[in-house]
């Protein structure tokens, strides 16, 4: 594959030697992934780490290293927050819901943290940052060096609608450590919330993740696919992500992009 063909050049030798350096020096191989963007008419970007192997696969990588609103990605750390903090004491417990009408149905009922992150429910989660409050926020986001560690703006729903940024490197680093078990939280508490963000789990491979979309300017809103994929003893870690000015019409697209990618290197069939 020529570099050409995603970057020029100089562009390209300029964002390398950056990631060369926010990346500790570990390889980054390019690949062209631009056709299954195309097909749904986004721009967006690619990033996958190869554990066993220690390097990053990407597409787009000046995209990959730009920081957006996590949106509901940010589920995942919520939910290892809310549990460590026993704002919520385990993937089962009961969350009333108090009647409001949200315009997915699945939300209009009481909630699980399980259910939460399944029907991606926002307003449990609006209720855990409440309880949380903004200042445990700072810590833990210090301590899990997530994205810009910026909780600022509205304190219920800062990752939608805030000062939160992250970029799909950022993303892929966080669930490293998550994956790992190095976020200074219980073992429990991680092995919690791997359970619930399971999105398929097949005799060849189990993939793990969580979408996230928001508004980021007018019309156009960023949409995400972020997690891992297990097969055998290899773990594989990615981030994927584009903006639209279409939400409800590339929904699906999170989904279908991922998997395309990964059935084209051969990760799934």
């Amino acid at each position: 594959m020529k570099r050409s063909n995603i970057l020029n050049k100089a562009h390209l030798i300029f964002i390398l030697a950056i990631l060369h350096l926010s990346l500790c020096s570990q390889e980054i191989k390019l690949i062209d992934l631009k056709s299954h963007f195309d097909k749904f008419g986004v721009d967006g970007c690619f990033v996958l780490y190869d554990k066993s192997g220690d390097f990053y696969l990407c597409y787009n990588p000046a995209r990959c290293d730009s920081g957006y609103l996590p949106a509901s990605t940010f589920k995942i750390p919520n939910a290892v927050i809310a549990l460590e903090e026993k704002v919520i004491t385990d993937t089962g417990q009961v969350i009333e819901w108090d009647g409001r009408e949200w315009p997915h149905e699945s939300w209009n009922q009481d909630q699980t943290l399980r259910s939460a992150i399944k029907y991606s429910c926002v307003w449990v989660f609006f209720r855990i940052a409440d309880k949380v409050g903004i200042e445990k926020y700072h810590r833990y986001f210090n301590s899990f060096g997530y994205g810009n560690r910026n909780p600022g703006g509205p304190p219920d729903r800062f990752w939608l609608a805030g000062d939160l940024r992250i970029n799909a490197f950022q993303q892929v680093d966080f669930l490293r450590k998550f994956y790992d078990y190095e976020l200074n939280v219980s073992r429990e508490t991680i092995d919690m919330v791997k359970e619930i963000i399971i999105l398929e789990n097949t005799g060849d491979y189990r993939l793990s993740g969580k979408t996230g979309g928001t508004e980021i300017s007018g019309n156009e809103s960023i949409m995400w696919l972020v997690g891992y994929i297990e097969l055998d003893t290899d773990v594989y870690f990615y981030a994927m992500n584009f903006t639209t000015g279409d939400y409800s019409g590339t929904r699906h697209a999170r989904y279908e992009i991922t998997r395309n990618v990964l059935k084209s290197i051969r990760l799934i069939e």
